[in-house]
């Protein structure tokens, strides 16, 4: 599948940008141009939706990833509010659609996990629901383990040191430092792992 060029990092700097973008004679362009605008609209859809849900209960809507967003302390502006709306769509979709990739690949490749997970899935009584298949620990530990090994954010995500200063392996980190580890290398250590790759 070809992979569109993402056209976020230069919406809000360049915004003439992404509305030529649609006129550029190469497709690729012109795909993630309309890809870019079906985006937006869902991001308005959803923030809408929420909005509307605020208006039924405003006293205690129901929370969701933009009920802070919606509070007045964060004075966060509506198109602000979209532009988190098209973050998180794009975060949860594009994780979502690697680690399902992996995790596919790798029962497939497998024949014992392949015939122990059609096994405990075969357990499940109908109607299928989303708690019957929480309450699976075969199907969970292959989904930790699809995480593990092709995690689908590998790069360090930063952290700060506290004020006061942390001590890591024998070393003082003075606090205000910014820090992080791989996942990849982390989830390899044969001191947790002893088998890491597999």
């Amino acid at each position: 599948m070809e992979r569109l060029i993402s056209l976020q990092p230069y919406r809000m700097k360049y915004p003439f940008l992404v509305k030529i973008a649609r006129y550029v004679p190469l497709p690729v362009i012109k795909d993630t141009a309309r890809a870019e605008g079906r985006l937006q609209t869902y991001a308005m859809q959803s923030v809408d939706r929420y909005k509307k849900l605020i208006s039924q209960n405003p006293s205690n809507p129901k929370q969701t990833l933009f009920t802070k967003l919606f509070d007045e302390k964060s004075g966060m502006s509506y198109s602000d509010i979209i532009q988190e709306a098209r973050g998180y769509i794009v975060a949860g979709s594009d994780t979502t659609a690697v680690t399902l990739t992996y995790l596919t690949y790798s029962v497939c490749r497998d024949n014992r996990v392949r015939e122990k997970l059609v096994a405990e899935l075969a357990t499940i009584p109908e109607p299928v629901t989303d708690k019957s298949l929480r309450d699976l620990p075969y199907l969970n530990q292959v989904i930790n383990e699809t995480l593990r090994l092709y995690t689908a954010v590998p790069f360090g995500l930063p952290r700060l040191v506290p004020p006061e200063g942390a001590r890591f392996n024998g070393y003082h980190v003075p606090g205000g430092t910014t820090v992080s580890t791989q996942a990849y290398s982390l989830h390899r250590d044969h001191a947790i792992f002893p088998d890491p790759d597999k």
